[in-house]
């Protein structure tokens, strides 16, 4: 199924040459005239997921001193390709069609509540 765009030029009352010359006489809101969109394969964008999921960022104030260490999770690359050619194109040099969707971040407070492994070997 195509999705839908109102078709302006029957709602401005032009008719195109050959087709049915219905004036629209009045509009109702909730079905307006809609035609369909046809698919393109092209253009299309393709991905280049990143090597590393997540990466640091390190804050520093006037004096150079470290602040703060931000864990940030890494992005994908975007390309547009214009044909199938420069497709192949881009698959060859490792863009791929799917986007990357990168991992949650680690909880940094996760290993606050967890049993030393010494304690957790002679409990068991």
């Amino acid at each position: 199924m195509s999705p839908f765009t109102i078709d302006e030029e029957k709602m401005q009352g032009k008719a195109k040459p050959g087709e049915d010359s219905t004036i629209l006489v009045s509009l109702d809101p909730h079905k307006p005239p809609v035609i369909s969109i046809p698919h393109m394969d092209f253009p299309r964008v393709v991905y280049k997921h990143p090597l590393e999921p997540f990466r640091t960022i390190e804050h520093r104030n006037a004096r150079h001193e470290l602040v703060e260490e931000e864990i940030v999770a890494s992005e994908h690359l975007t390309r547009s390709v214009a044909d199938q050619k420069e497709l192949e194109k881009a698959l060859k040099e490792g863009w791929t069609l799917k986007p990357y969707i990168p991992p949650t971040l680690p909880d940094p407070n996760a290993d606050l509540y967890a049993k030393p492994k010494h304690e957790a070997k002679s409990s068991a």
